[in-house]
């Protein structure tokens, strides 16, 4: 009885761990998909601004005795333009928004106006459409508060198309235009204002909820190490941690999210130090599953016989290694700081320091723990203050709170493209997308006015929203597809619900209030999810004004198929900016950074002296003693362009996963794919070098120069390739780059304390042993981007 009890005890506990566990996950997961929570104020900001002027429409109205006609006219007209506005609208200081709001006001009345107007005849009322979204798209040179007014301005025109107001009504018009964007520009300045010193505050938090993350997908490919899905989401949470990392960058270039006095390049310092402890610690536990499932294999035949010196330290003690790891990684997923550095010290015991992968995860989980110490004990703002107020240059631009388009490099890629008369490399990049989007809506409405002339208008709108957002023929085109199947998704999920709220109104005029917040929630994420969402609130909005139908639903998924279609055909034929030169350019980009950082790198260490320290590798990264002489300028420049080189890695990324991969059509898709991998790869132990290369590790630093030199030549020729695709395979018998530094090495040295090596390899002179691996390792991944002969 006891022993039952015993038993059932046990089990209790073991499944309220689990649902601890699991519910723990979920919340970090959760809060590390928004960081800053910019997302939820996107969607928060657009209900609020919605709900509010819709009321406060309504007030005007009934308090000027208008009729229910021009009552409905106004609210609509009004509550979209304050819509737009707010959800549009990302200045975050007080006049910058007031003058946003103002220009914004401006042009919404030149667009209703302009609608209103030319209204009457039919011809001229089509070719204004196609101006003003030409000249919405055309301002954006001029700057994010241009983007708001020229989207505003063309929103307002075309609800003055659609719903015909007459002549008589337009003092009435532009009375609810001026009201709603005095009262989005007051909402966005006072109760919807952004706080940047919290925004930051909630990064931090996502960052480590990220790194929670990542440690609970090790944890799942140490388990599970057969499972190609696992390590799969491991990727996509290392991935994730650096874009948090470089969101957070961007974050710093406001003073106002930094307390008084403190320092922004600290800070940088800080988020890079734990980019590269996450990255160590999931490259190293995707080392130790390869190992274990060669293992394995092995074990399947007679190990007796292998011989190997190493055979023992990967055999049968392999997966008591990885649960010591497992055991390390709980300690880290849940913050205990004490159990974690005593199960770190349990892997420096023979039985498991032999195994190369387990150093690296020391390494990486020591410069974790040491980052995490440094922030809870709030060490890093002290020093922050102590270094003091500096001129910051950001490298991540925020587009609206969020990371950058590839607009950028979509741009750098259509001005290197023969230069004539026709060629948009004779264009500015707005221009370009300017014609783009006119001739698009042009298009649309020609064949839209075939369907249905009363809706042509719905095939325009799908067209120019194809080109908001996108920059190649790649994203235009999947923006387009995207938008299609969301309309497809969204109007049966229309059809659905219409028959099970019917005539309730205010049922459905709650569904649009959680159908704009879903919208405006995810517009960053899907353009499939926010269609849908949005195509759900129009059916209600048809179903409150008594218009809903079938048929009427199908007619909008035809316009917009035809704008879809229109805005593809487009893209690839007038002025169009190829998704694989795009990418040629990010792949030079991110080479010609490392090869500079690589280069500076090389320069730093020439001008350091040997380190003093004997901690080894546990302070890296944040130790005083015995580190690398460089000055702070030198530091922060190199940490500078240690995040220019992630971004350029997450454009490059970006460029690629936009990419359209018909089968027949592409077959260097898989190559290209592993092509990008390993320059994300490249990318990775570019930075860790930097940070090992400035640590305290004893040593002789001039011994890494040359081969930091060699590397960075390196780099440079792949970046003069005009095609990796294309290159001549090297000959078999010339040593590849990763031999030629594998030599270097061995010739200088490998430096060690003996508390980072394993018995008999510690030798008193040479390079440290953490920044000769991290080089070999970068070697090893710039080697896989040149063929070479059998």
């Amino acid at each position: 009885m006891t022993d039952t009890g015993t038993w059932a005890g046990d089990l209790v506990a073991q499944g309220r761990q689990t649902w601890r566990e699991k519910l723990r996950e979920g919340l970090d997961r959760f809060v590390a998909s928004d960081p800053g929570l910019s997302r939820l104020r996107h969607g928060l900001r657009a209900v609020i601004a919605l709900v509010t002027t819709i009321v406060l429409q309504a007030g005007v109205a009934a308090a000027t005795g208008q009729n229910a006609q021009a009552t409905r006219l106004h609210v609509m007209i009004g509550a979209v333009v304050a819509l737009n506005l707010a959800t549009t609208l990302r200045d975050t200081r007080p006049r910058p928004i007031a003058v946003t709001a103002a220009l914004a006001g401006l042009g919404a009345i030149l667009g209703v106006v302009s609608a209103v107007v030319t209204d009457r005849f039919h011809t001229v009322a089509l070719a204004t459409f196609v101006a003003v979204t030409f000249l919405a798209v055309w301002v954006r040179r001029f700057g994010p508060r241009w983007f708001t007014v020229g989207f505003v301005a063309w929103q307002a025109h075309f609800f003055g198309l659609f719903l015909h107001p007459p002549a008589a009504a337009l003092p009435g018009v532009i009375v609810s235009t001026i009201v709603a964007t005095t009262w989005a520009g007051l909402l966005v300045a006072t109760v919807l204002a952004v706080d940047p010193e919290a925004t930051l505050r909630r990064t931090v938090t996502a960052l480590r909820a990220q790194a929670r993350s990542t440690v609970s997908s090790c944890l799942d490919v140490l388990a599970e190490p057969t499972v190609a899905r696992r390590r799969a989401d491991l990727r996509a949470d290392l991935i994730k941690t650096g874009e948090v990392a470089l969101l957070f960058d961007g974050q710093l270039a406001d003073r106002r999210a930094l307390p008084q006095g403190v320092s922004a390049f600290r800070l940088r310092r800080w988020i890079v130090d734990v980019e590269i402890a996450v990255d160590e610690i999931g490259g190293s536990v995707m080392d130790l599953a390869d190992i274990e499932l060669a293992d394995r294999d092995l074990g399947k035949a007679d190990l007796a016989g292998a011989g190997a010196a190493g055979a023992g330290a990967v055999g049968s003690g392999t997966r008591h290694t990885n649960e010591a790891v497992s055991r390390a990684l709980v300690e880290l997923g849940w913050s205990r700081l004490d159990e974690a550095r005593a199960a770190i010290a349990t892997l420096r015991e023979p039985e498991h320091w032999g195994v190369r992968p387990v150093r690296r995860f020391v390494y990486g989980a020591e410069l974790l723990l040491t980052s995490i110490a440094e922030w809870t004990s709030g060490e890093v703002l002290a020093q922050a203050r102590e270094e003091g107020e500096e001129v910051y240059e950001p490298v991540v631009t925020l587009v609206g709170g969020n990371l950058p388009t590839s607009q950028g490099l979509a741009g750098k890629a259509v001005e290197g493209l023969p230069v004539a008369w026709w060629s948009s490399g004779r264009l500015r990049f707005t221009t370009r997308q300017a014609i783009q989007a006119a001739t698009a809506a042009a298009l649309a409405l020609v064949v839209g006015e075939m369907v249905a002339p009363d809706r042509a208008y719905w095939a325009a709108v799908a067209a120019f929203v194809t080109f908001t957002g996108a920059s190649t023929t790649s994203e235009t085109t999947r923006k387009a597809i995207d938008r299609i199947f969301g309309t497809l998704l969204g109007l049966l999920a229309s059809v659905a619900i219409a028959q099970v709220v019917g005539d309730h109104r205010p049922v459905a005029i709650m569904l649009m209030v959680v159908g704009i917040f879903l919208t405006f929630y995810v517009q960053a994420l899907s353009t499939t999810w926010m269609i849908c969402f949005l195509t759900i609130v129009l059916g209600q909005l048809y179903e409150v004004l008594r218009t809903f139908s079938d048929q009427l639903l199908v007619l909008r998924l035809t316009e917009t198929a035809i704008g879809g279609a229109a805005g593809i055909l487009v893209t690839y034929v007038v002025l169009p900016a190829p998704a694989r030169d795009t990418i040629i350019v990010a792949r030079r980009v991110l080479l010609t950074q490392l090869a500079d950082l690589l280069d500076h790198t090389a320069r730093v260490l020439d001008g350091g002296s040997a380190g003093s320290g004997t901690g080894g590798s546990e302070a890296a990264g944040s130790g005083t003693d015995g580190s690398r002489t460089a000055s702070p300028a030198e530091r922060a420049a190199l940490y500078r362009e240690v995040v220019a080189m992630d971004e350029s890695a997450r454009q490059l990324a970006l460029g690629h996963d936009s990419m359209i991969r018909p089968r027949l059509f592409d077959a260097d898709h898989a190559a290209r794919r592993h092509r990008v991998a390993v320059l994300r790869v490249a990318s990775s132990v570019g930075r860790s070098v930097v940070q090992a290369a400035l640590s305290p590790d004893p040593g002789d630093p001039k011994a890494a120069a040359p081969v930091c030199r060699l590397l960075a030549a390196e780099a440079r020729r792949l970046a003069d390739v005009p095609d990796l695709r294309d290159q001549r395979p090297a000959r078999a018998d010339r040593p590849g780059i990763a031999a030629s530094v594998s030599a270097l090495i061995d010739a200088a040295g490998v430096c060690s304390d003996g508390a980072n090596t394993p018995p008999g390899e510690a030798t008193p002179h040479g390079i440290p042993i953490v920044l000769a691996r991290r080089l070999q390792r970068l070697a090893d991944a710039l080697g896989l981007l040149t063929p070479r002969r059998a």
